[in-house]
């Protein structure tokens, strides 16, 4: 009787093939990937021209364009977007039942969140390379250096990864993709709005402030914008990565702590 053996194979290699899973499918659906990548050039269009008042205000920084001021945010608003889109995709496998081949293949449950987080960081990354020419093309300019470059990716790559792991939660529980995308709309209406994204806090009511102190988006936000224009310190990103790390390390420790509640409520 020959006996065969079935061994999973090294974790980069799996890692690997799920994730060119994941971008083959995001490049199988072009409609899709265009929206996905121009959202967030039409939103930085449409709001630099709608909100171009509030640079008049009196909480406004000084000697600071609006569309200085709104490009970083964009950056930030769009690895929430990216991050809606990580939930449906959970969505959609469980709704094909790929999630239950997963489940019945010799590798680690974590995996399919991770390569969907990488597939999702990648894309993010091209969005804020178009977000870059559409602001330039606006009148932007990047007063940091390049050890600022570089910060502000880190502090983007690390939202975006928070994002996807957020959202592909809401996904994998909620298992409906026309239930996630109104669950997802939910969650990022706050985390952009409770920010400094679109207008200095000092102009907004104190628990709004207040809110915004515990929004990862918030943190990355203002980050982000002190990278653009020069003026950030180690503890801006300091605690921007902080943010988004502990919100990533949250989301993570979630699926462990529901599958430890239900087997004592069943005794």
């Amino acid at each position: 009787m020959t006996t065969i053996r079935v061994t999973a194979s090294p974790f980069g290699s799996q890692l690997a093939a799920l994730t060119v899973r994941n971008l083959r499918t995001s490049a199988r659906v072009p409609q899709l990937l265009m929206f996905s990548l121009t959202m967030p050039m039409a939103m930085l269009v449409l709001f630099s021209q709608v909100f171009r008042s509030v640079a008049a205000g009196p909480g406004f920084p000084a000697g600071v364009s609006y569309i200085d001021f709104l490009t970083p945010a964009m950056l930030a608003v769009s690895t929430v977007m990216a991050g809606t889109n990580a939930g449906v995709s959970a969505a959609i496998d469980h709704t094909n039942g790929l999630h239950d081949r997963f489940a019945a293949l010799p590798m680690r449950s974590g995996l399919p969140g991770v390569a969907r987080t990488l597939n999702e960081a990648v894309f993010t990354l091209a969005r804020a390379m178009l977000l870059g020419i559409a602001a330039v093309a606006m009148g932007f300019e990047f007063h940091g250096t390049p050890a600022d470059a570089v910060a502000a990716v880190s502090v983007l790559v690390v939202l975006a990864g928070a994002m996807s792991a957020l959202f592909g939660l809401i996904g994998d529980r909620l298992r409906r993709p026309d239930v996630v995308q109104f669950a997802g709309m939910m969650v990022m209406m706050p985390l952009m709005f409770v920010s400094s994204a679109f207008a200095p806090l000092e102009t907004m009511p104190g628990w709004m402030r207040a809110t915004a102190t515990l929004n990862p988006v918030a943190h990355a936000t203002d980050a982000l914008r002190g990278h653009v224009l020069g003026t950030a310190t180690g503890g801006d990103t300091a605690t921007a990565l902080i943010a988004a790390i502990g919100l990533w390390l949250t989301v993570v420790a979630v699926p462990t702590l529901i599958r430890r509640v239900r087997p004592s409520r069943a005794r």
